[in-house]
């Protein structure tokens, strides 16, 4: 078996003659064209080539980009986890994609998929609804090898307990950070507070990756996923968020706190030979630093734009209306999941100057102005009118315009409510 990594969480396996592209995403500006590959690639969609199986992880488009999917030959077949609603499925129906055949595999229910490939999934930790929901981990043995995809998933016990007890892995692929709008997005804290919370996110991280590696005991393990910079207006956050400037930087403890596996570092368009131990073009691991990242970011990225950058909203478009259905809509999952908070949501439009308030307890929405008080245990987001109203018809997630920093927030107290998120992403018309 040979793995070829591209970059991100997008990797290419090859055994026996047959290829593999695993959470396809080779084409940059994501996310509303705020996500863009770093370190950069050192591959293009140009030298993809044959593809006859395709793994899909998740729906996020850093794992499932239509731009990428559609370059691959309809003769492939492709590997998706087995779970409802199938958010994947959907999304390639949705685009109107045809492959020759979509293997959906149970979690921790192995499934031959040709006489030498044999796929199993597990699931991502159910502590975490989020990504519970969405997300799952691939095992792939292939011939004699034995390798395991993490992606995102941070794995948990059970799911390590499954595999320690059913596989002796070759190579781990182990997520060692994550991304997201905190602490960079955080009006409520002053960028003292947001540089020290980001160190200790990246901390804590990095130590789950290596008691992983330790645990799991592969052959060889490899940081993998979690590999982008924000472009554009919003890119000075990147100094903020909490993931590293690449994942060499898990080689700083590895040594002393991994003593059962041996650290595997490539390159983007480098490959290992997982059998041989080989390592093509044979060229050492190129670290990147925060310093590398600004500059990169100032020549090649800071003129870019985002989507709702590129129109304006008709001002006689009314958000007040949106915000009351898409909050009818969230009343009304809050009550078949009996999920009432005691949290105030504010959604400013500073540009209008309009604050509405939404009280998780209830279903009513107070129109405001942006300079009214703010009360009881909140979470304040402000967002341009156009970007307010492409999250409100559903076009964009919060989720997914938290991840591409395109968020103000203020949040009192600091402290992080799962729940609060999980319902805010059901406000949508």
């Amino acid at each position: 078996m040979r793995l070829i990594n591209l970059g991100g969480a997008t990797a290419i396996v090859e055994h026996g003659g047959k290829r593999m592209l695993m959470d396809p995403w080779l084409d940059d500006g994501i996310f509303h064209g705020a996500w863009y590959h770093y370190p950069p690639m050192n591959f293009s969609l140009e030298q993809l080539g044959r593809i006859d199986y395709v793994y899909i992880s998740h729906v996020h488009e850093d794992h499932c980009s239509a731009g990428t999917i559609r370059h691959i030959h309809c003769g492939a077949e492709v590997i998706i986890a087995d779970k409802r609603p199938n958010f994947v499925e959907r999304f390639l129906q949705t685009h109107g994609f045809k492959f020759a055949k979509v293997h959906k595999v149970k979690p921790r229910t192995p499934l031959q998929i040709a006489p030498d490939m044999l796929v199993d999934v597990i699931e991502a930790d159910p502590a975490n609804e989020m990504a519970f929901s969405v997300d799952s981990a691939l095992i792939l043995r292939w011939g004699t090898t034995t390798l395991y995809n993490a992606n995102d998933c941070q794995p948990y016990r059970g799911g390590i307990d499954y595999i320690k007890a059913h596989y002796q892995l070759d190579l781990a692929l182990l997520p060692y950070s994550g991304g997201s709008g905190y602490p960079s997005c955080y009006l409520n804290l002053d960028d003292t507070r947001k540089t020290e919370r980001a160190a200790q996110i990246r901390a804590s991280r990095l130590e789950s990756f290596y008691a992983v590696a330790q645990d799991l005991g592969a052959a060889w393990t490899m940081p993998f996923a979690d590999q982008y910079v924000v472009a554009g207006s919003c890119s000075h956050l990147n100094r903020f968020i909490s993931h590293p400037s690449c994942p060499g930087v898990v080689s700083e403890g590895f040594a002393s706190k991994v003593t059962r596996s041996r650290l595997l570092l490539l390159n983007s368009g480098q490959s290992f030979d997982v059998d041989a131990q080989v390592v093509q073009p044979d060229e050492p691991y190129r670290f990147f630093t925060e310093d590398d990242r600004e500059a990169y970011i100032r020549d090649e990225l800071l003129h870019k734009r985002y989507d709702h950058e590129l129109f304006a909203l008709n001002p006689g478009v009314s958000l007040s209306r949106l915000v009351r259905h898409a909050r009818q809509r969230l009343w009304e999952y809050q009550g078949r999941r009996n999920s009432f908070p005691d949290w105030n949501v504010y959604i400013d439009i500073p540009e209008r100057g309009e604050r509405y308030l939404m009280p998780l307890g209830g279903d009513q929405v107070t129109d405001l102005d942006t300079r009214s008080e703010l009360s009881g245990r909140y979470l304040r987001i402000a967002m341009p009118a156009t970007l307010a109203a492409m999250v409100l018809i559903g076009h964009m997630s919060i989720n997914i315009a938290d991840a591409a920093l395109f968020l103000d927030y203020e949040r009192s107290p600091d402290v992080y409510e799962p729940e609060l998120y999980v319902l805010l992403n059901m406000l949508r018309c």
